[in-house]
């Protein structure tokens, strides 16, 4: 009777609040967005809204169209995780106009993301994890300036010394006047993992593999991108993966309040300035544990 009671009692609870999440990432480009997306994608603490795809086309190694490759492995990822569900939205091929009344960039990314921020109930905010360019981002912001009090966005970019920053960086320069934008938005909140902070997490390809071996298709999927990319590569940085992290594990990761760089709206945004490598790479072998078998 007593053991009845309790389960009556548990069940009667509220499920535990989960944060709403949207992904945004420039998927094809290296190795470490599959595996970023693949730890928030699995995470039991976040509801995710939606995947979408930044393009990366000012870069010097960029091949034909870089949304469509980032949606395909998007779509291919979600299907291994078995989330298929989960909307899978196409960004904008190219970035930001720079000049002209209307400069958003319009795509399905942009637009359902503008409108999961608007249906935020009052006092809760989207969380945006992006993982490359901000164009889509932006573009949601200049087709609707009163999002950016409804979002709270991560992002992985920029280097950062002592507070100086240095926009000559990929995401930066893949659409900088989206960076811009963001930067402007003054009542964004707005929290940056600098690639002079993440630079330190880094995966070797010997122990990689053998864990992805217990993994089955999920696992080769995962050791496969990095083969195709860079083969014969000892390590890589998972840049991206220490933004998620942050996100998943606050504790994990040392941060300040800076001033935004001169050129832009002066305000204050949180910067990652140390992370915990250790603890982060134990923790995405947790959190993937027994995937994809």
């Amino acid at each position: 009777m007593t053991r009845f009671l309790l389960l009556l009692l548990l069940a009667a609870l509220p499920a535990a609040a989960q944060t709403r999440v949207w992904l945004d990432a420039d998927t094809a480009n290296e190795i470490d967005d599959l595996y970023a997306l693949t730890r928030a994608l699995s995470a039991p603490g976040l509801s995710i809204a939606g995947l979408s795809s930044t393009q990366w086309k000012h870069s010097p190694v960029a091949e034909g169209n870089t949304l469509e490759a980032s949606h395909h492995l998007n779509e291919a990822l979600l299907g291994l995780l078995d989330k298929s569900a989960i909307p899978a939205h196409r960004g904008s091929m190219v970035p930001l106009y720079w000049w002209g009344r209307d400069r958003a960039a319009y795509s399905g990314a942009a637009y359902h993301l503008m409108l999961e921020a608007r249906a935020m109930p009052a006092g809760q905010k989207l969380t945006v994890v992006a993982l490359g360019a901000l164009t889509n981002v932006a573009s949601a912001l200049l087709m609707d300036p009163a999002i950016a009090t409804k979002i709270r966005l991560y992002w992985l970019g920029a280097e950062i010394r002592d507070g100086v920053w240095d926009k000559s960086e990929f995401n930066c320069l893949n659409d900088i006047h989206a960076l811009n934008e963001v930067l402007n938005a003054k009542d964004l909140e707005l929290f940056i993992m600098p690639t002079t902070v993440a630079r330190h997490l880094t995966f070797d390809y010997a122990g990689t593999a053998a864990r992805l071996k217990e993994q089955g298709r999920l696992g080769r999927f995962l050791l496969d991108r990095w083969d195709r990319h860079s083969p014969g590569a000892a390590s890589w940085i998972m840049w991206d993966l220490a933004a998620v992290e942050w996100l998943l594990s606050p504790s994990l990761v040392e941060s300040k309040m800076i001033g935004t760089p001169p050129e832009n709206t002066q305000r204050e945004v949180r910067a990652a300035t140390r992370i915990n490598v250790e603890a982060m790479r134990a923790a995405f072998w947790k959190g993937i544990s027994g995937l994809g078998r």
